[in-house]
């Protein structure tokens, strides 16, 4: 689980062979990088390649990918007529079509083998990028927002929130089906609610508590923690079987509990892969 898997050397050949806003904004691109990692390991669902920040340049702020230091905003937000700056947020999806056909390209490549997860990134999320400027461990800037410009720091949420909805049922109706909420364990019951066949848990989550909030009718996914990967084989094969006992044979898709980073070795990647397959066997058996 990633933006179709920047662990992969493909996937970095692929990449570098133009700018990263322009690859997202390329559906045939997108498609390509979202099935390599399903042609090297025998995975169950597929995500499409985006990325968060293409809602914050739908409303009309820069963003940039610098190489060796991430997304950059040339132009952050910093006082609250910043906020004029900002396009309706009706107007997102629209501008955002190109995620949709690549959604809906993929949903025909895959035909039907595994399923295809969306993804946005939260209004606080997006909030902090544009706030910040980049990324950033403390966001204090934001932070500083939401107590010195409260009235500022709604409406910009409210802002990103009249944008994402849209763009969210966008990406349902041209074929996503998958919902996972990082760090929205305090939301499990309204997740579990919402209409979804299966929730997506992040590694914070026990998994024993998961189910007993969601009850027996939701599919439960996930959730090792991806830096189990940097772990010996052998080692990745006891915390999988751990996790696939904590959660049970029923209703059950495993997966990592949040993405995985660019140094993980695609070996241990496969590792995972393996172990959960020939424990789910040994659980089905038993």
């Amino acid at each position: 689980m990633r933006q179709a898997g920047r662990y992969l050397p493909e996937f970095r050949e692929t990449r570098a062979a133009q700018d990263f806003f322009s690859t997202c904004r390329s559906p045939e691109a997108c498609c390509e990088l979202t099935l390599q990692p399903l042609r090297r390991f025998p995975l169950d669902a597929a995500i499409i390649f985006s990325d968060i920040l293409v809602v914050p340049q739908a409303l009309g702020m820069e963003v940039t990918m610098v190489p060796g230091k991430g997304p950059s905003f040339p132009e952050p937000l910093r006082e609250e007529r910043d906020l004029e700056r900002l396009r309706d947020p009706a107007t997102v999806a629209s501008e955002l079509g190109y995620v949709f056909q690549a959604i809906t390209l993929t949903r025909q490549r895959l035909a039907g083998r595994v399923p295809l997860i969306g993804f946005a990134g939260a209004p606080w999320t997006l909030m902090t990028y544009m706030v910040e400027g980049g990324s950033s461990s403390t966001m204090a800037q934001a932070k500083r927002w939401l107590y010195q410009r409260p009235q500022a720091s709604h409406q910009l949420l409210r802002i990103l929130t009249d944008a994402l909805v849209p763009y969210l049922v966008g990406q349902v109706a041209a074929g996503a089906q998958i919902i996972f909420a990082k760090d929205g364990h305090f939301a499990l019951e309204e997740l579990a609610q919402a209409g979804y066949e299966v929730v997506g848990l992040d590694w914070t989550v026990a998994p024993e508590k998961a189910r007993e909030r969601v009850g027996k009718t939701v599919t439960l996914q996930g959730n090792l923690d991806p830096c189990a990967l940097y772990a010996s084989e052998e080692e990745i094969g006891r915390l999988v079987q751990q996790m696939l006992n904590d959660f049970g044979p029923q209703r059950y898709i495993a997966n990592l509990g949040h993405g995985l980073y660019p140094d993980m070795d695609p070996e241990h990647v496969g590792a995972f892969v393996d172990a959960v397959h020939r424990y789910s066997r040994l659980l089905r058996q038993n």
